[in-house]
């Protein structure tokens, strides 16, 4: 029995030892499989980073001489191509950001530290998933962070986007603008670049951009891009000025005087502004308004030959409950530039309204433009039996509208002020004068200058003095048309009183001369009577040298033929001047009859012909 037992015994050993030999045999002939192990900081190593171990034979393995090139698994390079693939999306994923700088950067710099993990040729299994896993947790974070500042920024990224959308409309915009509306295009292609500015900057920039003023800008864009043509239009009609006729809408407020000039009816007031004293204070009067009414015309006619206006009281009314300050507001829209003078025609209504220096003014004007505050204008040099013209320059003027108002101090009177001009530049003023007085200027000769005087402005020095329609015809055309004339010059009012200024009929207007010198004085005139017309110089009966020239024996048929004829140095009163010496600007006439019991022909309108001859043509005095 023993004997059985040790033979068992040595079998078993036998084949024990044989499959171990085989086993370590086998091992031998099949690569070694590298396992990485964790770094142990508390484990000194040879400097390379990593050790190896021999499955089963529990030796430790060296893996090199510390040169950092470690092996890689087939788990390593899964881990690997996994953050790889996440770290692909970085440009899209970035991209989504570049509104959100904060968001952004910090996104950025996960995607930096991923990449410097994946760079490394020695990374761990656990190094690579953590570096993946936290990319991810980032790239969530930033979507979340970015919904919730929308959310809690709605109304500015909502205001930016819109904003974002307007820009890529930039260059199409601008296309339809020529140099010739340069300030139109340079006004938005600035706001183009402001909103430039602000998308580039972002919704977390350093100065972050405030709701309000994204949405103004986006308003600002709007308006002034649309319509482009309408502007354009509006543009081109300031190419030298723009004439703002004085309108009954524009009377803002409670105004002690409410009466406006008749302009129908029996009572038709025909000449609305006077050389001598006009008490608007009279209760047949307190007129807020006038306008020059052409008799015989419709009322429509009337307005569209002639625009001459007076706004003659600008007072506020003190009497009664919810009473406001009366005001005249121009509203305009605006082009060209933020700068332009305005030009309106101005004169005192009685003499007692003009003061001497040093003496309490008794008129008082003041405009506001916009938002600024109310300036005064200098309406020193108004008088009555003159019209002066207001010259002001208007400065920090808004792309678009823009509004004037004209108010006066409590307790003071304001000026006449008449129809308002509008200029881009000084550089327009002699055209704008020219509108004012009706004068125009021969196309063929610079140097001839026509006044019409029922278009232009002037001044009669009696009521009387009226302006009609008459239909009729030309010396030398045989087609009857309508002529529009000033009648009842000269002579005594009814035939009565002395022959002095004060009771002789006579009108007042004024000429713009290019250039000084002597100028020859012709006319269209009719009057079934012999006639005639004297013509003076800044005042009535003006007795110094070259300030008058008269003409003599001015008739052309009968009084019901209508005709119309032209008078000049043919018609010469005996050895009295028919010409004038002129300054350059605007001159001062005055015109009335031959005598001052004898009524003047009517006039249609009056040239002055500049004399070339031999006298220099430079003077600029009268002698």
């Amino acid at each position: 029995m023993k004997q059985k037992t040790k033979k068992l015994l040595q079998l078993s050993f036998s084949l024990g030892f044989l499959a171990t030999t085989a086993l370590v045999a086998t091992s031998c002939n099949q690569p070694k499989t590298v396992t990485p192990k964790p770094t142990n900081p508390m484990q000194p190593g040879n400097g390379s980073g990593s050790e190896a171990t021999t499955p089963g034979s529990g030796e430790t393995m060296q893996p090199g001489n510390g040169s950092g090139s470690g092996t890689t698994t087939p788990d390593n390079n899964e881990a690997k191509n996994q953050l790889e693939s996440v770290i692909s999306g970085e440009m899209n994923n970035l991209a989504m950001y570049d509104d959100y700088s904060m968001i952004k950067s910090t996104l950025a710099q996960a995607y930096e530290k991923a990449k410097s993990v994946s760079k490394k040729s020695d990374a761990s299994k656990e190094e690579l998933t953590t570096a993946k896993t936290t990319l991810e947790t980032a790239i969530s974070t930033a979507a979340s962070s970015k919904d919730k500042f929308n959310e809690d920024n709605a109304s500015l990224v909502s205001s930016f986007n819109a904003l974002k959308e307007k820009v890529k409309n930039k260059n199409l915009v601008i296309s339809q603008l020529t140099d010739d509306y340069g300030y139109i295009k340079t006004y938005i292609t600035n706001l183009y670049k402001n909103a430039s500015d602000i998308i580039n900057a972002g919704l977390q920039a350093q100065t972050a951009p405030r709701t309000e003023d994204v949405q103004t800008l986006n308003s600002n864009i709007d308006s002034s891009s649309a319509d482009l043509s309408s502007k354009k239009e509006v543009l081109d009609q300031y190419s030298a000025f723009k004439p703002f006729i004085i309108s009954k809408d524009n009377f803002k407020g409670s105004f002690a005087y409410t009466n406006d000039a008749p302009s129908t009816g029996s009572n038709i007031q025909s000449t609305v502004g006077f050389s001598s004293n006009f008490d608007n204070d009279d209760n047949s009067n307190k007129w807020r308004y006038a306008r020059r009414t052409i008799k015989q015309a419709s009322e429509e006619e009337s307005k569209n030959y002639t625009d001459v206006s007076w706004i003659y009281s600008l007072t506020s009314s003190t009497t009664g409950e919810d009473q406001t300050s009366a005001s005249y507001d121009l509203d305009f829209n605006y082009y060209s530039g933020d700068k332009a003078v305005l030009y309106f025609p101005y004169k005192a209504a009685k003499s007692d309204q003009v003061v001497t220096e040093g003496q309490d003014k008794k008129l008082s004007l003041k405009y506001k433009l916009n938002d600024s505050e109310a300036v005064d204008i200098d309406v020193s040099k108004a008088k009555v039996d003159g019209i002066e013209v207001a010259e002001i320059e208007l400065s920090k003027l808004n792309f678009g509208k823009n509004t004037i108002s004209f108010t006066t101090d409590s307790g003071k009177s304001a000026p006449m002020i008449g129809n308002m001009y509008i200029s881009p530049t000084k550089e327009n003023k002699s055209k704008v004068y020219n509108a004012i007085f009706g004068n125009s200027v021969d196309q063929e000769n610079p140097d001839k200058i026509t006044v019409d005087l029922a278009k232009g402005y002037g001044l009669a020095n009696k009521r009387s003095t009226i302006f009609t329609k008459l239909h009729g015809t030309l010396d030398g055309e045989t087609t009857a048309k309508d002529y529009y004339q000033i009648g009842f010059l000269g002579g005594r009012l009814n035939n009565t009183g002395s022959n002095d200024s004060t009771n002789i009929q006579y009108y007042t207007f004024y000429v713009n001369i290019p250039k000084a010198g002597e100028y020859d004085i012709s006319g269209i005139y009719n009057s079934g009577d012999s006639r005639g017309l004297w013509f003076w110089i800044d005042s009535y009966n003006n007795d110094t040298p070259n300030t008058k020239a008269s003409f003599k024996n001015l008739m052309f048929g009968t009084w019901e033929q209508n005709k119309f004829k032209k008078f000049d140095v043919a018609d010469k009163n005996q050895q009295n001047p028919t010409s004038l010496n002129l300054n350059v600007g605007l001159n001062k006439i005055i015109v009335s009859g031959l005598l001052p019991n004898n009524l003047a022909p009517n006039l249609l309108n009056v040239t002055f012909t500049y004399k070339d001859s031999n006298q220099s043509g430079s003077i600029n005095n009268r002698e």
